[in-house]
């Protein structure tokens, strides 16, 4: 006979019997990371080559939590410099420790030092070679000893040394009565050949594929099952049979009269050098470990390489075209102008509603050129998704001795670290900045000129007091309030980005069904309700992006907006909103008089 089956939460079900499910409540993931996040793309003397696609992306992308890690990876340079810098862009507490996180690209191809070394075997040699391509690796220095199992190297800061190396993995012998043997391994074969007399006690050659005996305990158990040998495992049973050093033939091991000890010395001269985090071995055609040495050797070769307009271009291009190095900030470390206009133009696909890749730039101006010269190089840029240093400023370099002038892509860089360090909503208006000294002076009429033209320029607090952006305006050339000013433009992108960010993560996908219907998720009412309390909630009261009018009496945000459904389209039109401004004039009129009157005495 039929029988009904019955739907809970999709399924039917057949059996009688009490079911149940529990959900949760949808939870707010939080700001995006990305808003305190800033990408510096420039050249380091030291480092990986970003445009390398050979390399791992941690190599390509190199991500900073401190100063102090730029500086001992990255050295020097005019990368090195930005990032150090960027972790200090101001002397206001609430900016001073900079982003919570700089992800730099550096642009040049730099050269890794390094250095022969022979093994053990005549006529094979490995290579010594600095982890990290930069001339810093010239500084290394390293020494093999005891049988090449104790490992000395260490730069300026110091030497470190290993304890010795324990690398026995297991013991062959033959037992057969064949004349002699002949063992080999060259990462792919494990051969035993017999030769002289015949065995005739049933042994024979012995020939394994390591691919079919990924674990040395594996390739032991399958020589004990083989007559005429005998093998005894000496180290974890999970090490890799790859691992072992090689064995040729011209190096004669017979396992006849007495066992052989199978080692994977250089796998463990190569882990220390790796663990060490200075250099590394590059193994030579077959894989035998590094001899002994009578002294220290140093790495040599080390070089910095150039960047071209190229190397920068490419750069931006894997930031706005791959997933690697996602970061809502992003500046240029470089005066040159191909690379400028170049990246106003990735940031305006970026920001549009194909690009779905919400970002604000900034770059700085050549001050080898005309006052005059570089106001047109603002206009010509006009970009309401960047800013343009315009002054040059003078700070330390990572060396933290050395004052060096920087163009203005450096005060872009503070510009931009100061806004990587709170809400996008601040201003970097009259912050106080940490840097040295603004060597530019301009005439007042200078300075509103450049103001006028959109660029970022520096003077001081009253009583010769500290540093600050006059004013923190974009590149764009047509008058708007929001899109004129960093904070409002950068708030914009903000609330865009997220909101596109969590209807996707909330909706995409999602099937809304009739309120009556059965094991229903989602309902068209529903959305109506989520977006209300996204913009209440979080666009008012959590993040401060939008605000109501405290004069008129006007909400933060229509919330009659229409929603209009088509199949599988929704689409959100919201009438009206008001974003957050900083206070940038102020004016007051004082009434003032003398005072008059007639005193008499008593």
């Amino acid at each position: 006979m039929g029988v009904r089956e019955v739907e809970f939460l999709g399924r039917g079900y057949i059996q009688p019997g009490s079911r149940g499910a529990f959900r949760t409540k949808a939870q707010s993931p939080g700001i995006s990371p990305d808003f305190t996040t800033l990408i510096l793309i420039g050249s380091s003397d030291n480092g990986f080559y970003t445009n390398d696609t050979s390399l791992p992306n941690s190599k390509r992308v190199l991500e900073f939590g401190g100063a102090d890690e730029a500086r001992s990876l990255l050295g020097s340079g005019d990368l090195a410099d930005a990032v150090i810098n960027a972790f200090s862009p101001s002397k206001d507490s609430r900016f001073a420790s900079g982003p919570q996180l700089i992800k730099a690209l550096n642009v040049s191809k730099n050269v890794s030092a390094s250095i022969q070394v022979p093994s053990i075997a005549l006529g094979i040699s490995n290579t010594i070679k600095a982890q990290i391509p930069g001339p810093r690796g010239n500084q290394i220095r390293f020494r093999i000893t005891n049988n090449g199992t104790v490992i000395q190297i260490g730069d300026k800061d110091g030497i470190v040394n290993s304890a010795p190396i324990e690398a026995s993995e297991f013991r062959i012998q033959y037992t057969g009565n064949a004349g002699s043997t002949n063992l080999t391994f060259d990462g792919v074969n494990f051969r035993v050949t017999l030769s002289g007399t015949a065995s005739t006690d049933g042994s024979s050659d012995l020939s394994v594929l390591i691919k079919d005996y990924e674990t040395i305990s594996e390739l032991v158990g399958f020589i004990n099952s083989r007559t005429g040998y005998t093998a005894v495992l000496l180290s974890q049973p999970d090490r890799k049979t790859s691992t072992l050093d090689h064995i040729g033939v011209s190096d004669a091991v017979d396992i006849k009269p007495t066992a052989f000890t199978l080692k994977s010395l250089l796998f463990w001269q190569e882990t220390f050098f790796l663990s060490n985090g200075l250099a590394e071995i590059e193994a030579g055609a077959s894989r035998k470990p590094c001899a002994d040495m009578p002294s220290f050797s140093y790495l040599s070769g080390g070089a910095s390489g150039s960047a071209t307009a190229t190397d920068y271009l490419d750069a931006i291009d894997t930031v706005f075209e791959t997933e690697i190095a996602k970061g809502f900030y992003v500046n240029v470390c470089t005066s040159l102008e191909t690379v400028r206009l170049y990246l106003a133009d990735k940031l305006a696909v970026g920001n549009s509603p194909e690009g779905s890749d919400e970002r604000f730039g900034g770059a700085g101006l050549d001050f080898t050129r005309t006052i005059d010269q570089r106001i047109d190089d603002i206009k010509s840029t006009n970009s309401e998704y960047m800013v343009l240093g315009f002054s040059p400023i003078t700070r330390y370099q990572a060396n933290r001795v050395t004052l060096k002038t920087y163009p203005g892509w450096m005060l872009a860089v503070l510009h931009n670290a100061i806004k990587a360090s709170g809400n996008v909503r601040e201003t970097a208006t009259y912050k106080d900045l940490n840097v040295v000294d603004a060597p530019e002076n301009l005439s007042k009429t200078q300075i509103k000129k450049v103001l006028r033209a959109g660029g970022l320029v520096i003077t001081r607090k009253p009583n010769n007091g500290p540093f600050k952006i006059e004013f923190a305006i974009t590149s764009y050339q047509t008058e708007n309030l929001i899109k004129n000013q960093a904070s409002t433009v950068c708030t914009a992108l903000a609330l865009v980005k997220d909101f596109r960010e969590w209807l996707n993560v909330t909706f995409t996908g999602e099937v809304p069904t009739d309120p009556n219907a059965l094991g229903t998720n989602l309902t068209d009412a529903d959305i109506r309700t989520a977006v209300t309390q996204r913009f209440r909630n979080v666009y008012v009261t959590q993040f401060g992006w939008l605000t109501r009018n405290i004069y008129t009496g006007e909400d933060a945000f229509d919330e009659n907006f229409d929603i209009r459904r088509d199949g599988d389209v929704v689409y959100f039109v919201f009438p009206s909103g008001l974003i957050v401004t900083p206070i940038n004039f102020m004016f007051f009129l004082l009434q003032l008089d003398v005072v008059r009157g007639v005193s008499r005495g008593n």
